[in-house]
């Protein structure tokens, strides 16, 4: 029975026949025993031995030899070898145009006296003389050249050890709180050792504030995520300004962690992310409404109800079909397929474990630190003003009861992104208080604000009333050179002037009540006199 032979197979075959026929002891015995080693018929090797095939293309001579003016012109002409072997055919039979097109002058003196060579022998050499990786880089660039090229595998790595930060534009429409259809952005970290997606933050714009939530995440130990959460090593970024911002070196210095960073446009460099994110476009992303890689018709829509153009983008809050919430996305769809990556997926690389098994049967020691310590640290920061009504952040009023008598003075502020619940307020270097929306605001905790102003307005009071007698204190002695007594006297006087101005306010407010009615109450008597009584026009 005939079976599939390799080319390898044939040319040694071919090669020890040769070697027989040469010596003079070749036979039909030695044609069969050849065919039956390789399920073929005899007559099939008597064709091989007499083609000679393998044995001659090795033996060939070489019958052209790339110049390099050949190279430069097949950079030239972007890997067409078609219209290379026109321009030399042109240049050799002394013309300077071919196709009508004129020949560059580099190309005329260098292919000056070059013999004739045909299509077919042009391609063969280049195909021969040059490396895929070469061929595709004039043809398609750079990324077909690192397509056909081969990369070093990076040293395994404990875990925790090294972390991956990226960005990632993902392809689903969604729908944010405010605006059209969007696709959002994706910033992951994830564990070189395990492989394990350790923080994320999904936004609408990637910013320095979701690179310091997705470390946030990603340091934090929190049981129900699993036992993932502590700090690393180093940290392997790309040049994105986002990852070099001095809030994300400053916080990242300040827990000894290191930062390489990669060369610009090397995603080969990083390629365990790369491959995450293109697990999640596989196995999330494709099945959902919105993704914006399916299939589309002749006039380049997606397929389904969906579409991405911008014009469908802007409405799409009133079209029949509407693409799903951001807040939906994360909660019901993406957040539990990390879970189900985390815990559940195994990974040929690691040896066939999910990331979990891998960090579980990894020795290596993890050091944490205490959540609370990370909650200011890792939050993203700006300078703002304290106004009449708070704090305006998002287009929301924050405010705190340690916010009173603060307005115009400049605070920082520290926020989660896209987290409007609170916000954490720093004057001066230290935290100050947590500052939550107005509208969001709670009956305790208004009650709080409240009470808080009252106390503050007491407490400004107090501290006045004290000045002033104080300064009294001090500027009485010099104006009667007395000392003691005046001390006295002023105290005194002070006290019988607020007992008066409590008297004058208690007799303006009778009166005020009694005039709404018509009323005017009448003004008090020295002890021992009486108002006189109401007389007519005739005094009777």
């Amino acid at each position: 029975m005939n079976r599939q032979v390799s080319a390898e197979q044939r040319t040694a075959t071919v090669a020890r026949l040769l070697q027989l026929r040469q010596a003079g002891t070749l036979t039909g015995e030695h044609v069969r025993l050849a065919a039956a080693g390789h399920g073929v018929a005899a007559r099939t090797v008597r064709r091989w031995l007499h083609r000679g095939d393998q044995q001659q293309r090795a033996a060939r001579p070489e019958w052209h030899r790339l110049s390099d003016t050949d190279r430069e012109a097949y950079a030239y002409f972007r890997g067409n070898v078609a219209a290379l072997a026109r321009a030399r055919a042109a240049v050799v039979a002394g013309e300077s145009r071919a196709a009508g097109v004129p020949v560059p002058q580099f190309l005329i003196d260098g292919w000056a006296g070059a013999a004739p060579a045909a299509l077919r022998t042009l391609q063969r050499a280049f195909a021969e003389q040059m490396t895929p990786a070469e061929r595709a880089y004039w043809k398609t660039g750079e990324a077909g050249r690192r397509a056909a090229d081969t990369y070093l595998q990076r040293p395994w790595t404990p875990r925790n050890q090294v972390w991956e930060l990226d960005h990632k534009l993902l392809p689903i429409l969604l729908l944010p709180r405010r605006g059209g259809a969007v696709q959002p952005w994706l910033t992951s970290v994830i564990d070189d050792g395990t492989r394990a997606l350790l923080g994320w933050a999904i936004t609408l714009t990637p910013s320095t504030a979701t690179v310091l939530t997705a470390l946030r995440m990603a340091l934090t130990h929190e049981p129900d995520r699993g036992p993932f959460g502590a700090v690393p090593a180093h940290t392997r970024i790309d040049r994105g300004l986002e990852f070099a911002a001095e809030a994300v070196t400053d916080a990242l210095a300040a827990l000894v962690v290191g930062q390489h960073r990669l060369p610009g446009f090397t995603p080969h460099l990083k390629g365990k992310i790369e491959r995450i994110h293109l697990t999640i476009e596989q196995t999330l992303l494709g099945g959902l409404p919105g993704y914006t890689h399916g299939p589309r018709d002749a006039a380049g829509r997606l397929h389904g109800p969906l579409s991405d153009r911008a014009r469908d983008r802007e409405n799409a809050d009133t079209a029949a079909v509407r693409p799903m919430r951001l807040e939906r996305f994360v909660t019901d769809y993406f957040a539990p397929w990390v879970a189900w990556y985390n815990t559940e997926r195994p990974h040929s690389m690691i040896g066939g474990l999910t990331p979990l098994q891998a960090w579980n049967e990894d020795p290596a020691a993890l050091h944490r630190v205490d959540e609370r310590l990370l909650r200011h640290l890792l939050l993203a920061g700006e300078d703002k003003k304290v106004g009449p009504y708070g704090i305006r952040h998002n287009k929301l009023d924050y405010t705190a009861p340690e916010l009173h008598g603060r307005g115009g003075q400049i605070v920082q502020i520290r926020y989660m992104p896209h987290d409007d619940r609170r916000i954490e307020v720093y004057a001066g270097g230290e935290h100050l208080c947590t500052a939550y929306p107005q509208g969001q605001l709670t009956d305790a905790q208004r009650d709080e604000f409240r009470r808080h102003a009252k106390d503050e307005a007491k407490r400004l009071a107090a501290a006045r009333r004290r000045a002033s007698r104080q300064a009294r204190t001090v500027l009485a002695p010099l104006s009667d050179g007395q000392t003691g007594e005046a001390e006295t006297r002023l105290v005194a006087r002070a006290d019988a002037d607020q007992a008066g101005r409590r008297r004058d306010d208690e007799a303006l407010r009778r009166r005020a009540s009694t005039s709404l009615l018509g009323l005017v109450e009448p003004y008090a008597l020295p002890p021992g006199q009486t108002y006189p009584k109401p007389t007519d026009e005739n005094g009777r």
